[in-house]
């Protein structure tokens, strides 16, 4: 089933639910995974962005790197 199909499913089931209960868990559910997606693409302040930096300064000379190829051939199956 299409991430599209799975939504237009969740929409028919919501709106068949008739317990409070059911729906404040549903939402409950719903809205975690839109907090974590709204913390994930927060900006980063000047100091995070220096200390990331920084951070990713050390690893490189230390030779932790991961190759293009790989890192297409990881996202590229998802």
């Amino acid at each position: 089933m299409t991430a599209l199909a799975f939504r237009k499913e969740i929409h028919k089931a919501i709106d068949n639910i008739e317990s409070e209960q059911l729906l404040k868990a549903v939402y409950i559910i719903l809205n975690e995974e839109l907090k974590h997606k709204k913390e994930s693409i927060k900006p980063f302040t000047l100091e995070e962005f220096y200390a990331r930096n920084n951070q990713s300064q050390k690893e490189i000379k230390q030779g932790k790197l991961i190759a293009h190829k790989t890192i297409k051939k990881t996202f590229a199956t998802k």
